[in-house]
């Protein structure tokens, strides 16, 4: 490649290998992930405290014939809420077959256009849609969703996400009717301190941002009033080295 400088020469310039840019770039990708992002738990299992709202989920997806639902998760921010939507998802359904969108987004042409794609599936494959902040949707949503709840397609799960609870008149008039058409599951933030802790610790260690004792971590969780990714993003910021 030649590139001229102020008309007058050619200087050539040697390109970049193509694969050394591919590396570079994926190096600055891993590099520039948050660890809440990073370790954000993949299973049942390896979810933190939540133990009466994994139990529930265990026996809503054992059920026999539970071939589509629509479930309301509710609770303090920072708890796990769209991860345990995303985990919920991922078990039943294919990634290619999984849509996220925020509450604010979701209005009645996105709520059509979701029921018009919803039984775009293979036989016997799942799809599924996760609505977070979901307060944030227009009342004309609201009543576009009762709608389709009332109806959905075999092999269809809707998650929900909020930190409104779903019966405190959250949709007006709308609010019983829409907690009938789901399952309600409802995260707490208490007593989950010294597994947070633990937890917190132990991707501090991985991450080589470490340098505190656990107590120290037990005080970071309570200042962070139980909200996990604060916790990480503390951590990334090197506050605990």
């Amino acid at each position: 490649m030649f590139v001229a400088i102020m008309g007058k020469i050619a200087v050539p310039i040697k390109p970049m290998p193509t694969f050394q840019v591919a590396v570079k770039l994926k190096i600055w990708g891993d590099f520039n992930m948050q660890l809440y992002e990073k370790y954000r738990p993949k299973t049942l299992d390896d979810f933190i405290g939540q133990d009466k709202v994994k139990n529930q989920v265990a026996r809503l997806m054992a059920r026999p014939g539970w071939d589509r639902d629509a479930i309301w998760i509710q609770g303090p921010s920072g708890t796990g809420k769209t991860t345990l939507a995303w985990i919920i998802a991922n078990t039943v359904a294919s990634g290619l077959f999984i849509d996220e969108l925020d509450g604010d987004k979701c209005n009645v042409q996105a709520v059509r256009e979701l029921e018009r794609t919803l039984s775009l599936c293979a036989p016997n494959s799942w799809r599924c849609v996760i609505i977070n902040e979901c307060h944030s949707m227009s009342r004309q949503a609201v009543q576009a969703w009762l709608s389709l709840l009332e109806r959905l397609p075999k092999h269809t799960l809707v998650i929900f996400t909020t930190t409104e609870n779903l019966k405190a008149d959250l949709f007006g008039n709308f609010s019983n009717p829409f907690a009938s058409r789901c399952k309600v599951l409802s995260f707490t933030n208490q007593g989950l301190c010294q597994a947070m802790a633990v937890k917190a610790h132990e991707i501090a260690e991985k991450e080589g941002l470490n340098g505190q004792p656990i107590e120290k971590y037990v005080r970071l969780v309570q200042d962070c009033k139980n909200n996990m990714r604060a916790v990480l993003q503390k951590i990334d910021s090197c506050e605990m080295i």
